[in-house]
């Protein structure tokens, strides 16, 4: 399913590359078609808008055969001779001009407000567009810190389950140690026992040799 395009349609501009060109065909096509990639793709923002004369043209408004639209008379009001005269004298000087020409004042009306209506309808079809792309990226950043969030629990888990092995690999470590030293204990008990007993033996022998001495001596000076 193709998505809406997000920006109102206008016409496509003249091919003769002018206001000139009376007869020319105008045919509905999107504004601008970077924008219609950005509402399908939302790769990014498309950072390169119309100009004006380039919206004036993709909605198909031509300049007046006679010369006198809404940018001849800009021209006109910013020109040395009367952009600082009074209003009442711009204006006559404007009507003058346009009835020298031919042209009635309806009809740059009529031009002057499809201009601005083209602006309007163009910027509305930017700024919506502008939210579903902020919207799309908003969503995006969403699902980015989900992942993330997800992520660091996940490797949290796995740090936890690290430092829980260390803590029960040090725990044995010092239970074996406290087991050893009891074992130490006895084994040195042994030790201290097993060194000292062929002094005591000795000592044992020479004082029953000593009695055994004596005795024999008692029974030589007395007759048997």
């Amino acid at each position: 399913m193709q998505p809406k395009t997000l920006i109102p349609k206008f016409w496509r501009r003249h091919e003769d590359g002018g206001d000139a060109g009376e007869h020319a065909t105008q045919t509905e096509v999107p504004v601008n078609k970077s924008n219609t990639r950005a509402a399908e793709g939302f790769s990014g923002p498309q950072g390169n808008l119309l100009s004006y004369q380039d919206i004036y043209h993709a909605a198909g408004i031509l300049s007046p055969r006679s010369g006198y639209g809404v940018g001849k008379v800009v021209e006109m009001l910013n020109s040395e001779r009367i952009r600082d005269l009074s209003k009442e004298i711009q204006r006559a000087s404007v009507l003058m001009a346009l009835d020298a020409a031919g042209t009635p004042v309806d009809e740059l009306l009529r031009d002057a407000t499809r201009r601005q209506q083209a602006l309007d309808c163009y910027e509305e079809g930017q700024r919506k567009q502008l939210e579903e792309f902020e919207a799309c990226k908003t969503k995006e950043n969403a699902e980015i810190q989900a992942e993330m969030e997800r992520l660091t629990a996940h490797y949290g888990e796995r740090i936890q389950e690290n430092r829980d092995q260390v803590a029960r690999e040090k725990e044995a470590l010092r239970n074996w140690q406290m087991a050893k030293q009891h074992e130490s204990q006895r084994i040195a008990e042994v030790i201290e026992l097993c060194a000292k007993q062929p002094a005591a033996s000795e000592s044992a022998l020479s004082a029953t040799a000593g009695a055994q001495s004596g005795t024999a001596r008692g029974s030589g000076g007395r007759p048997s």
